[in-house]
C-alpha cells in the first residue's frame, strides 16, 4: 500500500497573490451573512487562507484549505469562459484579461503533476 504524501507549500507572485486575495475576500463578503451550516464553514476556511496569504509569499495550506482554493479558482475560471462567449465587445476585452490570469493561476499553481 503507498501512501500518498502532498507538500501543499505554494509560492505565490506578487500578482498572483493580489488576484487570489481579491477574489477570496469577494466570496467571503458574499458567504459572511449566512446562517447556512456549510457556508459558516466555508467562510472561517477562506478566512484562515487570507491570513496565511497576508503573512508571506510562501503559503502551507492544509488539505481542505489547498482543494477549496483551486476549486473556487478552477470554477471561476470556467465560469468566466463562459461568460466571454455571450459577453459584448468591451465586456469581452475585460474578461479575457481577467481569464488569462485565473487561467496562468490554475496552471502555474493548481495544476496536478
Amino acid at each position: 500500500m503507498k501512501i500518498a504524501l502532498r507538500n501543499y507549500n505554494l509560492e505565490f507572485q506578487k500578482n498572483d497573490k493580489k488576484v487570489i486575495l481579491q477574489f477570496i475576500k469577494q466570496a467571503l463578503k458574499q458567504t459572511e451573512g449566512s446562517s447556512d451550516l456549510q457556508m459558516i464553514k466555508h467562510s472561517k476556511l477562506l478566512k484562515s487562507i487570507t491570513a496565511k496569504m497576508n503573512e508571506s509569499n510562501e503559503v502551507k495550506f492544509t488539505k481542505d484549505e489547498y482543494f477549496a482554493l483551486k476549486n473556487l479558482i478552477v470554477t471561476n475560471a470556467q465560469h468566466l469562459k463562459k461568460q466571454i462567449k455571450s459577453a459584448g465587445f468591451i465586456k469581452r476585452f475585460f474578461l479575457k484579461s481577467l481569464e488569462k490570469q485565473y487561467s496562468n493561476i490554475v496552471t502555474n499553481y493548481f495544476q496536478d503533476k
